[in-house]
């Protein structure tokens, strides 16, 4: 009961998130006045993901301390599984292996002196991280200049077109099989997509107050669709193998890093690389009207839904399934459709609705477990239970065990989509 519940909580939460930051992001970006710097928000956003990770691990440390000095005996680390329960994070299926025993709980007699150590110990710095953190991001700053010259509505239905490249990037990279059940829905996808793009959007687009240029934001959403599949093949190629290597070596193994300390890894690479895109792209209005021109209240709300949409996904990945999902993603784009047009005075038109429609059937089919896995060729019969569509949220992406073999290794867990 209690699962239920929580699942139809989340779900919901997953349909305001979205609708509210697509809805925002883009009001945020054709209101009048002084326009704030997307280049800027992302480094707002890493920051705010840091900080808010690093304060995660402060309270993990002292409770650790609490329970050293009661006598608590061996510590048990808040990693992905407790945080589970805490915040709703990713976890359930893959916290534990095949004989019911944890995989992500990491325990440690240790004691460490001071924070400074403890946080030294969790970290486990990969420095190879930091491609992951360049990719995400470009990806978010192709995803503002985006939202700035599409509509939500179109902005949304466009961006399901990251289901096709990480596909084809499963495919080409990573010699995935596809079934023909997926090959229907990817073909079906990009109808839709192309069927939104045909229509008269230049006419039908709600007011700005901002210059916007339409093949401008399609380019951007583009872009963000591509790096958002390869962020997930860039995981498998790059930062699974060496997990596996060390995961294989004599070596006692040494306890994963909790999903917050790979968070802090990840934040930290992204506001760097993000500060010095800011910098380079956006310097001559930096230097003259100031790294926080324009902001507002309106563009922290914005901001602080773009740094917590990683948890929300997290918390999906754990209580819904693979349809719940779907249907979640379709009414967060109806939602954003019926509210674009009565308060931004977008128009639907009958190739709109067609293409969107379209884009439903497309996310049901490639999200639906195949009933037969052999219906593709070479695929093989899979025992792994359903999981989510690629999802391209750090948080999500990092709490996978990368202890995994390769072939036990998919899309889905690779985390691609960020809940935009």
């Amino acid at each position: 009961m209690m699962f239920c519940q929580a699942k139809n909580f989340v779900l919901v939460l997953l349909v305001v998130q979205n609708t509210c930051l697509v809805l925002l992001m883009r009001y945020s970006r054709t209101r009048p006045g002084t326009m704030y710097l997307g280049s800027t928000a992302v480094c707002c956003d890493e920051a705010m993901k840091l900080v808010t990770c690093l304060g995660i691990l402060a309270v993990t440390y002292l409770l650790k301390r609490k329970r050293d000095g009661e006598g608590g005996g061996r510590y048990r680390q808040l990693s992905t599984s407790e945080a589970n329960g805490a915040a709703g994070e990713e976890g359930s299926e893959d916290d534990f292996d095949e004989d019911g025993n944890s995989d992500n709980i990491g325990e440690s007699s240790e004691h460490h002196a001071t924070f400074r150590d403890y946080l030294k110990d969790e970290l486990q710095f990969d420095f190879r991280m930091a491609g992951l953190a360049g990719l995400y991001t470009v990806q978010k700053n192709l995803l503002y200049l985006a939202i700035s010259n599409l509509d939500a509505a179109v902005f949304q239905v466009t961006y399901q077109a990251k289901i096709l490249t990480t596909a084809l990037f499963s495919v080409v990279l990573l010699k995935r099989k596809l079934s023909w059940q997926k090959i229907v829905g990817l073909l079906v996808l990009t109808l839709g997509v192309a069927l939104v793009q045909l229509d008269k959007v230049d006419e039908n687009a709600s007011k700005s107050f901002q210059e916007q240029k339409r093949w401008i934001g399609v380019l951007a959403v583009l872009g963000a669709c591509c790096t958002s599949g390869f962020g997930g093949v860039y995981f498998e190629l790059v930062l699974k193998p060496r997990a596996n290597c060390e995961s294989n070596s004599a070596a006692p193994p040494r306890p994963p890093p909790s999903v917050w300390a790979k968070n802090v890894q990840l934040s930290t690479f992204a506001l760097i690389i993000a500060l010095v895109t800011a910098f380079l792209k956006d310097h001559k209005a930096i230097l003259s009207d100031g790294f926080f021109q324009g902001y507002s209240r309106l563009v922290l709300l914005v901001i602080t839904l773009e740094a917590g949409g990683g948890l929300v996904v997290a918390a999906v990945i754990k209580y819904a399934d693979n349809i719940l999902k779907s249907f979640a993603t379709a009414v967060s784009i109806l939602t954003s459709t019926i509210v674009s047009a009565v308060i931004f005075g977008f128009v639907i038109t009958k190739l709109f609705v067609a293409g969107c429609v379209l884009v439903f059937i497309a996310i049901g089919l490639y999200s639906r477990k195949d009933e037969n896995a052999n219906d593709g060729p070479g695929v093989k019969a899979s025992k792994q239970p359903p999981k989510l569509p690629a999802q391209t949220s750090e948080i999500a992406m990092i709490g996978v065990d990368l202890r995994k073999s390769s072939s036990g290794f998919n899309d889905e867990e690779a985390g691609l989509e960020r809940p935009v």
